[in-house]
């Protein structure tokens, strides 16, 4: 009890209580609670149920009903005044009182409208915590949709929240757990801000104490642990059979199963309270007395009388707000289902059914359906299907709502024409609902099997839209994991929207071709250009004003015209323009993360980053910071300031984001978040985070690959790995067969090279001469890459700044390659990366050009200027910075210039060395160490063979050895082997 009171007082933002069924996890929240209540805070409870339909968001619309009725609704109303406006209309998806007239958008739209409604709850109880601390409890979280699991994982990074906790009930018991919930369980643990309560069953003590208050007496020793053996410290189970023990039931041949002693103890009661308690278990749901007497078919007296009856023999739990009865336990539900007859059941479900179609709500029709399924009434389940599959949507439960239309298909042909009649739009309207359905889940693999059989069936149709839909959903998930193989289908769909009217599907078909297709798949520039006109014609023509300017911002600038920046810059502002007259806030979003990234490519970054953050702005306003395009607007600001050098600023936006394991669609924030710990020197965090998402979202396009490849190169690289960089920089440039989409090459090709470059050095320190020349011809196979790119990756181009910085490295590491390194290469893609405002590639440079003038003989007070500028560069980028240290301890540089001497200011000195040994003859010794030669410690420190000689006799002699082996076992004994001593 003390860790929940701490936990619901400091920074929790999640807690978990897990226990085995019966333990007391829901007693023990609410006594925790109702403690809380004293200082203020308002708890509400939602409860997941076994249902054989899971309804999507239920708990969470059960807590926000119970917040809604707080002081008369007072303090959400309150809340509501100064949350955005749209917060209003999405909340009233889930508690329709607080609608006032006012709906959001459809819930058909796209995978951001749940996202929008997820930041809708989430403003309105972060408004709610600014007046009151606020604890929303989740019970039976084992029993939760997908919807439910992701919208508390929304809730769990939110920012905003201020004093907001979720406290979510777990069984540690449930057999099998639902994968969904397993993966959430294993993410949501992985997370900041979770706290993990385990209640354990009772010790044998303290189940004696229990029973002694449920006796009124302590039991007799025997009796006692007779309890103890049986309930094996459950609270629940010691409960029940003290129970059956004061009715008088516990004889010798007590069952040993508690659901048969459930089912004993429930036998025992009246006629009036088996038929309730058998009404309570088939309905799967609490019941008023009035709703109880429907499915019961009995009077008002005998349903109380049944109550009664049922309460003394503590097997109904307390009534639940608004006068609700429900069972003690599900698995008392579960004993009293298995021991009704079958024709008992089917009556209960009938009259279920009919009880939940009168209550009027939508968000009651998939049980209403489940209940006429388990009676076989195809009639009756097909319209409640219907209903159930549109009031998910309307929530944006689409893994619900694609089973829903599924199994209305499945009805609707069993039907005679005339019994199902034209429900759902036809058979063509209920395939396509479930396939958009099933893709918003993320489910595409069984999106795919419905779109196939919908081209099977329907490929055909007279109505030729309806053809021309079904093609093109087909074509796309064809397409979704094979480049290109669904092209032909989406252009037969493309012919038959040219039968019919413009209309917004017709423009929306070929926006997604000319991206998905004649780009990114077959690399048709100028068909991909003739595309979007023929788009922005159909959409202009259809009054699609949401997808114009969806369309205009991605009509791309031809880079060869004289004048293409400044086009480019009025066509962001044609398309923002656009997308504020439609009022469409996803298109302002998607406007914003092109506009951005072009910028980031630009090399603009404070443009990018001031762009980015206004998307993100508005994406918040109007409820969409957690859909895709605005995840990419944060990854765009943090590129923005990771380019420019300020690695603390970016992490500030990435790591709340990445709190957990990768997921889904968040594979790039991620693959940042790796990039910001390589730049903070964690290098095995990087590289975990990077199998994570390899393992669990890896990117499927071409140029999504890319992008990936070139976070992923450059940790590789960092962490001395390269012929790990190699095998990523050839995997993701394979694909690459048209020279006009390879202007974004050149970074991996730089990198490429230098993986190649360090085989090369290091193959040579070993004299490994088949080892170089491997290096060497993965170099040329780079170069032949080039040529069938038509070196495009090096040709300039006004919207990707960092081409000449690319070019010049490339050069720069073929010097190296060669075996000499060229000072001049690298201090003109010093000069070039400075230009371009890139720090930690110019601080790259620069070392790479103090080293080569090391290696060429010229004097360590030569290249101090560019290892000194290396330095300055270097700042938040730990490895460079490591890998400069070095560098200057080996050649005796002061990264920081000496200031002029005085008598005032004399160095003081440091701590003195054992043995006396100086600061070289210290190096020299770690060289000695490791086996090196006088030759090879002379190249490592830039000093001659025979000044190594002199210091290795200097050591030997100070140390009192005669041999080098021996003063390697004095140097390990004193710690002096390691750079960490003094």
């Amino acid at each position: 009890m003390s860790r929940l009171r701490e936990a619901l007082g400091d920074d929790t933002r999640v807690l978990l209580v897990v226990g085995d069924a019966g333990v007391g996890k829901t007693r023990f929240v609410t006594e925790g609670l109702a403690r809380a209540a004293g200082s203020g805070t308002v708890a509400v409870w939602g409860a997941c149920l076994p249902l054989a339909e899971q309804l999507p968001l239920l708990p969470v619309a059960g807590a926000l009903g119970e917040l809604a009725a707080v002081d008369g609704g007072a303090l959400v109303e309150g809340a509501l005044g100064v949350a955005p406006g749209y917060v209003r209309a999405e909340v009233g998806r889930l508690v329709p009182r607080l609608e006032h007239g006012e709906r959001g958008p459809g819930g058909r739209g796209g995978g951001w409208q749940r996202e929008r409604l997820f930041a809708a709850v989430t403003e309105l109880l972060g408004a709610v915590a600014a007046r009151c601390a606020v604890c929303v409890v989740v019970e039976d979280v084992h029993w939760a949709d997908r919807s439910t699991l992701d919208c508390l994982t929304f809730l769990a990074r939110a920012g905003g929240l201020g004093a907001v906790s979720l406290v979510v009930t777990c069984r540690s018991d449930e057999a099998p757990l639902d994968p969904l919930v397993a993966d959430w369980l294993a993410h949501v643990r992985g997370g900041w801000g979770v706290e993990e309560i385990r209640l354990p069953p009772l010790s044998e003590e303290e189940a004696a104490q229990l029973a002694a208050q449920l006796l009124g007496a302590p039991p007799p020793a025997r009796v006692a642990g007779e309890l103890y053996a049986r309930a094996e410290g459950n609270p629940f189970f010691t409960e029940q059979l003290a129970a059956a023990m004061l009715a008088g039931e516990a004889g010798g041949g007590l069952p040993g199963r508690l659901a048969e002693l459930l089912i004993a103890r429930a036998g025992r009661c009246g006629g009036d309270g088996r038929a309730v308690l058998a009404a309570l278990a088939v309905a799967g749901r609490p019941l008023g007395e009035d709703q109880l007497g429907v499915v019961s078919a009995l009077g008002a007296e005998a349903v109380r009388r049944g109550l009664r009856q049922l309460t003394a023999a503590r097997l109904l739990a307390d009534a639940a707000p608004g006068g609700a009865h429900r069972l003690r336990h599900a698995l008392l539900a579960e004993a009293v289902n298995v021991g009704l007859l079958p024709g008992e059941r089917a009556v209960l479900h009938e009259r279920t059914a009919r009880l939940l179609q009168q209550v009027g709500d939508d968000a009651l029709a998939a049980e209403a359906a489940s209940h006429w399924a388990a009676v076989d009434r195809p009639g009756e389940e097909l319209p409640a299907r219907l209903a159930a599959a549109q009031a998910a949507e309307r929530v944006f439960g689409y893994a619900q709502a694609a089973g829903h239309w599924q199994r209305a298909i499945e009805l609707r042909q069993a039907l005679p024409a005339t019994a199902a009649g034209a429900a759902g739009g036809g058979l063509p309207g209920m395939y396509l609902r479930a396939i958009d359905a099933a893709v918003l889940s993320g489910d595409t693999q069984h999106a795919g099997v419905l779109a196939e059989e919908a081209y099977r069936r329907f490929a055909g149709h007279p109505d030729t839209a309806t053809a021309a839909v079904i093609c093109q959903r087909a074509g796309y998930l064809r397409g979704l994991h094979t480049v290109g193989a669904g092209g032909p289908l989406v252009e037969r769909a493309l012919e038959l929207f040219e039968l019919g009217p413009p209309s917004a599907e017709h423009a929306e078909a070929l926006l997604q071709y000319a991206g998905t297709f004649l780009l990114g798949a077959y690399g048709r520039w100028e068909d991909h250009r003739a595309a979007l006109i023929r788009a922005m014609e159909v959409a202009e023509a259809a009054g699609a004003t949401g997808v114009i300017p969806r369309i205009l911002v991605r009509i791309p600038v031809d880079p060869q015209d004289p004048g293409a920046v400044q086009k480019a810059s009025a066509k962001f502002d044609r398309a923002r323009v656009a997308a504020e007259a439609a009022g469409d806030d996803a298109a302002l979003v998607e406007v914003a993360m092109v506009e951005s990234d072009t910028y980031l490519q630009m090399g603009d970054f404070g443009g990018a980053e001031e762009v980015a953050l206004r998307g993100l702005r508005a994406a918040r306003r109007a409820g969409l910071d957690g859909w895709f395009p605005a995840a990419i607007l944060m990854c765009n600001a943090a590129a923005a300031l990771l380019f420019a050098g300020r690695t603390a600023d970016a992490a500030a936006l990435i790591d709340p984001l990445t709190t957990g394991p990768p997921r889904g669609d968040d594979w790039f924030t991620h693959l940042l978040r790796a990039q910001i710990d390589m730049l903070r020197g964690d290098l095995a965090a990087a590289a975990s985070r990077q199998r994570q998402v390899a393992l669990t979202s890896p990117p499927s396009s071409v140029e999504n690959n890319r992008e990936a490849a070139q976070l992923t190169v450059e940790v590789a690289l960092w962490a001395d790995r390269p012929g790990e960089a190699l095998q990523q920089v050839r995997r993701a440039l394979a694909p690459y067969s048209v020279p006009e989409l390879t202007g974004g090459c050149g970074l991996l090709l730089a990198a490429g090279l230098r993986a190649c470059a360090d085989l090369a050095e290091r193959a040579r320190a070993r004299r490994d001469h088949d080892g170089a020349r491997a290096a060497e011809s993965a170099a040329a196979e780079l170069g032949a890459m080039l040529e069938l790119m038509a070196g495009v990756p090096f040709t300039d181009n006004p919207f990707l700044a960092q081409i000449p910085a690319n070019h010049a490295t490339w050069r720069a590491e073929q010097t190296r390659l060669a075996g000499a390194s060229d000072p001049g290469a690298w201090q003109t893609a010093a000069k070039t990366w400075d230009s371009l405002g890139y720090p930690h590639r110019a601080g790259y440079a620069w070392w790479r050009h103090a080293q080569a003038q090391l290696d060429a003989g010229q004097p360590a007070a030569v290249a101090a200027a560019a290892l000194r500028a290396a330095a300055a560069a270097a700042d938040g980028h730990a490895p460079l910075s490591a890998q400069i240290r070095v560098l200057a301890q080996r050649a005796r540089i002061p990264l920081q210039a000496p200031p002029a001497a005085s008598a005032e200011s004399a160095p003081s000195p440091g701590a003195p060395v054992p043995y006396g040994l100086t600061e070289r003859e210290l190096a020299v010794l770690r060289l000695l160490g490791t086996g090196r030669t006088n030759a090879q410690i002379g190249a490592e420190l830039y000093i001659s063979p025979t000044t190594a000689r002199v210091h290795v006799s200097n050591i030997l002699r100070k140390l009192g050895v005669t041999s080098r082996v021996q003063a390697a076992a004095v140097a390990e004994r004193a710690g002096l082997l390691s750079p960490g001593q003094p």
